[in-house]
C-alpha cells in the first residue's frame, strides 16, 4: 500500500475513517528517527515524515503531489534512479548507500515496492562513513609507511600468529624461498612455532627470541632486543636486530615483531676494530692510510705526524689553521725551519719530551701564530710522534674569569672599605683579565665623593683610562662609557679612533644593582690576540655585578656600623635617664610604705610593693636591653676561667631550687662521669642557666620536671636544660631566639630578650645554641662550651652519678 499524505479528510473536509493499523503505522512512521516518503507509480511524493523533510530540507507540503525527478533532478541517472526502477519494475525491495552531492550526504537507503508504488526508508549515514573513510585512509597510510621502511615488520597476536607483514618482510621471504601463503613466514602462521622449530645454523638465538617474545605477551619483560646472525641463499652472512615490542592501550594483545638488517653497521665495527689492530701492529697499508688522512681531515682537533727525525710527514687542515701556514709549506721541515725565533718553541721543547721518554706527553701552551691557547698531546711510536692539538681559548678564558671572580670576591671581603674595594678590583684585573682596568663611581659609595682608580700596564694608558671615565669626554673610550650607563648594560668599542692610541679592543660594564647605577667599570686590550667579544659581556657584566655588590656591602657595613653606634648611644642614654627616676619612685614607695599605719594602710603598702615590683621589673629590662646591644655589637667582655661542671650545675641548682619547690616542681642534675673544665665566664653562663631555667620554671604546670645534664660532645660540653611542659610549636621553634619574641602562652612573660640574650653570650663563648621540642611533650634547650684538654679531678656532689 503507497502511504498517501492526503489521506484522512473527505472532500467536505470532515474526517474520514481510518483503519486503525494504518493510523498506527502513520503516528509510528512520524516518530521513527528514519526518513521515509512514498511514491505512486509516476514518481509523484505521496507522503513524507518529518524526518524526510529535515533531511531533504524541503517541507512535505511543497513536495506532495510532485515528480521526484523533477524535484531532485541531480538524481536522474544516479543510482537512485537505477535502484528505483529496480525495485519498481523487478517487484523487489533494494538497499544501497550512495552519495548525494546535493545534500553533501551520504544515504542509508531501503526501497519497498508495492503495487500503488514505492515506500523508501533512508537515514544520513555520513559520519559513519566518513569516519569508516578516514580510518581507512589511516589504514593505507600506515601501512604504505610500514612498506617503505626497509625493516621487516610482523604483528603477531597473543597466541604468535602472525596476522599481517609489511613489504619488506615478504621480500625477505621470498628471497629466502619462502611463499608467503604456504611458508611458514606468511600471515597466519604461527611465528612461535617458527622460531621452536628452528633447525640447522644460524638457528641457535631462535630459542632467545621466542621466549623473549612469550615473555612480553605474559607481561614479564618490556621490549625485546637481540642481535643475530642470518644467511641468504649462497652463503652470505648477514646480521639483523630483533626488536619486539608490546602493544599498549585498549583492544586485543598486539606484539610487533621488527628484524632490521645492521649488517652495514656490524662490517663498520668490524672495520673499525680491525683498522685499530693494524694501526697497533703498524702493518697498516697504503689505502687504510688514505682512510685514516679522511677521517683526519674531517676531526675538529689539529693533527699533524712527525718522522723520527722531527720532521712534518702529515699535517690536516685544522693544524694548518694553528700553524698559520699551509701544509705544503710544512711538509718534510722540522718546527725550528719553520718558525723563528721563540715562535714554536714550547711545542718544540714537548715533541723532545716526548721522543726520550716515549710516553705521551700532554700541556698547554699558546699558539705559534696568535695570542690563542692550546692543549698539545703527543703520542710517541717508533715511526715518530703524532701531536693532537685543540684550541681551549675559551675554555681558559672562561677559567681565568673563574678564578678571577673567586679571587676578586675573597679579596674584596678582606675590607670593607669602599676604597679598598675598588682598588683591589683594578689590580687584579690586570694584567690577569686586561692591559688596563678603571672603575669610576659616580654617584659615590658611602658618602665618599666620586672618585676614578685606574690600572695599567703604561702610564700613558692610564691617562687614556681616567680621561675617558670624566663624564661628557667625546673619545671613542669615553663614548662606550655613557653607552653603558644609558643602557645599562654591557657596551663592547664600536670603533677605533686617534684619541685612543694602541687600544685594539675594550668592554665597558655599569655597576648596577636593583636598577641602581652606582658607575661604570672598563676594560681595555692593547694586544690583537686579546679581543673582547659578544662572549665576554656576560663575563664583564658579572664582574660589575659583583663589584657593585661589594661596594653596596661595604655602604650597608658603614650604615650599619653607625646605626649600632647609634643605638649604643641611644641605649645608654635612656638607661641613664630611666634609672633615676626608678630608683627615685622605689625609694619613695619604700618610705612611703613604712609611714603607714600597720592596720589601716594594709591596702596602699600592697599596692606600693607592686610599685617597687614593677620599678624592679623595668630595671632588669634596661639592664636586658644594655646585655643584649654589648653582645650583638661585639663589646661583651668575657672574665674566662676554668669551671668545674659539677660544681657549676650545683650552683644553679641552689639558685633555682626553692622557686621550683614553691612551684611545686622537681629540679633535678645528672652528668656524664669524667667531664673536662670548661673555660668560659661563671657569671654569664650563670645567667645563661637562669634565664633558660627561668622560662623552664614557669612555662611547667605543678608537678612536672626540669632537668639539668651536661655531656661530652668532642672537643666541647653539651648543656642541656628540659621541662615537661606544654612544648613549642614547631612553626615557633626558629624564632625563640629573636629578640622581643614570645611564644603564644597563656599570660605573658618578660619583653622577650632572655633567650636572645642565651644566644648572644653562648656565641661569644665560641658555643652554638639551639632547641628541640614536640608539643605537648616539653622543650630541650641546648647550648655548648669549649672544654678544656686536661680535666680537673672529679669534684661532683653526691658521687656524680649521671642520670640514665
Amino acid at each position: 500500500m503507497v502511504l498517501r499524505q492526503g489521506q484522512g479528510r473527505t472532500a467536505r473536509g470532515q474526517p474520514a475513517s481510518r483503519e486503525p493499523s494504518s493510523l498506527q503505522a502513520l503516528d509510528a512512521l512520524e516518530r521513527t528517527s528514519d526518513a521515509v516518503f512514498a511514491l505512486d507509480r509516476s514518481w509523484r511524493f505521496t507522503y513524507l515524515n518529518r524526518r524526510s523533510e529535515w533531511l531533504l530540507k524541503r517541507p512535505r507540503e511543497e513536495l506532495l503531489g510532485q515528480v521526484v525527478w523533477e524535484q531532485f533532478p541531480e538524481a536522474r541517472g544516479s543510482v537512485f534512479e537505477q535502484e528505483y526502477q529496480r525495485a519498481l519494475t523487478k517487484q523487489v525491495n533494494v538497499a544501497f548507500e550512495a552519495y548525494y552531492a546535493p545534500l553533501d550526504a551520504w544515504l542509508d537507503v531501503q526501497a519497498y515496492p508495492s503495487s500503488e508504488g514505492l515506500t523508501v526508508f533512508f537515514r544520513d549515514v555520513s559520519a559513519r562513513k566518513r569516519a569508516a573513510q578516514a580510518l581507512y585512509e589511516s589504514e593505507q597510510f600506515l601501512r604504505s609507511t610500514l612498506d617503505s621502511l626497509s625493516t621487516h615488520i610482523a604483528i603477531l597476536d597473543g597466541q604468535g600468529s602472525i596476522l599481517a607483514v609489511n613489504e619488506a618482510w615478504r621480500r625477505f621471504a621470498r628471497d629466502n624461498g619462502c611463499v608467503e601463503e604456504q611458508g611458514p613466514c606468511g600471515v597466519g602462521a604461527n611465528y612461535l612455532g617458527v622460531t621452536d622449530a628452528a633447525r640447522g645454523s644460524f638457528s641457535e638465538e631462535a630459542p632467545l627470541v621466542a621466549t623473549g617474545i612469550r615473555a612480553i605477551i605474559s607481561g614479564r619483560t618490556e621490549p625485546y632486543l637481540l642481535e643475530y646472525p642470518c644467511h641468504e641463499p649462497g652463503g652470505v652472512r648477514r646480521w639483523f636486530l630483533l626488536r619486539a615490542t608490546r602493544f599498549t592501550g585498549p583492544g586485543p594483545l598486539r606484539v610487533v615483531v621488527a628484524h632490521e638488517d645492521i649488517t652495514g653497521r656490524r662490517e663498520a665495527d668490524e672495520a673499525r676494530r680491525q683498522l685499530t689492530r693494524e694501526e697497533a701492529a703498524r702493518e697498516e697499508a697504503e689505502s687504510a692510510r688514505e682512510r685514516m688522512n679522511a677521517v683526519l681531515e674531517r676531526i675538529t682537533d689539529g693533527f699533524a705526524a712527525f718522522d723520527r727525525d722531527g720532521r712534518f710527514t702529515y699535517v690536516n687542515r685544522r693544524a694548518e689553521a694553528h700553524f698559520g701556514r699551509g701544509r705544503e709549506a710544512l711538509l718534510g721541515r722540522k718546527l725550528a725551519e719553520v718558525f723563528s725565533g721563540t715562535q714554536g718553541s714550547a711545542m718544540t721543547a714537548l715533541l723532545r719530551r716526548a721522543t726520550a721518554a716515549q710516553v705521551p706527553v700532554e700541556e698547554e701552551q699558546p699558539a705559534v701564530v696568535d695570542d690563542r691557547w692550546l692543549r698539545v698531546v703527543a703520542y710517541p711510536s717508533p715511526e715518530g710522534l703524532s701531536v693532537y692539538f685543540r684550541d681551549i681559548t675559551e675554555q681558559r678564558r672562561v677559567e681565568l674569569w673563574g678564578h678571577f671572580l673567586s679571587d676578586m670576591g675573597a679579596a674584596s671581603t678582606r675590607s670593607l672599605e669602599c676604597g679598598d674595594v675598588v682598588r683591589t678590583v683594578v689590580k687584579l684585573a690586570v694584567p690577569t683579565l686586561g692591559d688596563g682596568c678603571a672603575i669610576a663611581t659616580r654617584d659615590g659609595c658611602a658618602d665618599e665623593e666620586p672618585s676614578v682608580e685606574v690600572a695599567a700596564v703604561t702610564p700613558g694608558l692610564e691617562d687614556t683610562l681616567r680621561t675617558a671615565c670624566v663624564p661628557g669626554a667625546g673619545s671613542a673610550l669615553g663614548r662606550t662609557v655613557e653607552q653603558a650607563l644609558r643602557s645599562g648594560s654591557g657596551e663592547l668599542l664600536r670603533e677605533r679612533s686617534q684619541d685612543s692610541p694602541g687600544v685594539e679592543s675594550a668592554v665597558a660594564a655599569p655597576l648596577a644593582l636593583q636598577d641602581h647605577s652606582m658607575g661604570v667599570l672598563l676594560l681595555v686590550s692593547t694586544r690583537s690576540g686579546l679581543r673582547y667579544g659578544t662572549e665576554s659581556l656576560p663575563l664583564v657584566s658579572e664582574l660589575a655585578r659583583r663589584t657593585a655588590l661589594a661596594l653596596e656591602n661595604a655602604r650597608l657595613y658603614r650604615t650599619a656600623r653607625q646605626a649600632v653606634a647609634a643605638r649604643d648611644e641611644t641605649l645608654g642614654i635612656v638607661s641613664h635617664d630611666l634609672r633615676a627616676p626608678l630608683n627615685t619612685i622605689s625609694l619613695l614607695s619604700l618610705r612611703a610604705e613604712k609611714r603607714l599605719p600597720r592596720q589601716e594602710g594594709l591596702e596602699a603598702a600592697e599596692a606600693l610593693r607592686k610599685i617597687r615590683g614593677v620599678v624592679g621589673n623595668m630595671d632588669r629590662l634596661i639592664d636586658d636591653l644594655l646585655e643584649v646591644a654589648r653582645v650583638e655589637s661585639g663589646r661583651a667582655v668575657l672574665d674566662v676561667e676554668p669551671l668545674d661542671v659539677p660544681r657549676l650545675l650545683a650552683q644553679v641548682q641552689a639558685l633555682n631550687e626553692l622557686l621550683a619547690a614553691d612551684r611545686g616542681l622537681r629540679l633535678e642534675v645528672a652528668f656524664e662521669p669524667g667531664l673536662p673544665q670548661v673555660r668560659a665566664d661563671r657569671a654569664l653562663v650563670v645567667r645563661v642557666f637562669q634565664n633558660l631555667v627561668g622560662n623552664a620554671i614557669h612555662f611547667t604546670p605543678p608537678g612536672g620536671r626540669i632537668l639539668l645534664k651536661a655531656v661530652r660532645r668532642g672537643e666541647q660540653v653539651c648543656f642541656r636544660v628540659e621541662d615537661s611542659g606544654p612544648g613549642i610549636d614547631a612553626a615557633a621553634l626558629p624564632h625563640v631566639f629573636d629578640r622581643f619574641w614570645q611564644a603564644i602562652h597563656a599570660r605573658k612573660a618578660g619583653a622577650g630578650l632572655g633567650l636572645a640574650i642565651v644566644k648572644g653570650l653562648v656565641e661569644a663563648h665560641g658555643g652554638r645554641v639551639w632547641v628541640e621540642s614536640q608539643p605537648g611533650h616539653g622543650a630541650a634547650f641546648f647550648f655548648t662550651l669549649p672544654g678544656l684538654p686536661e680535666t680537673s679531678p672529679d669534684l661532683r656532689p653526691g658521687g656524680g652519678e649521671a642520670s640514665p
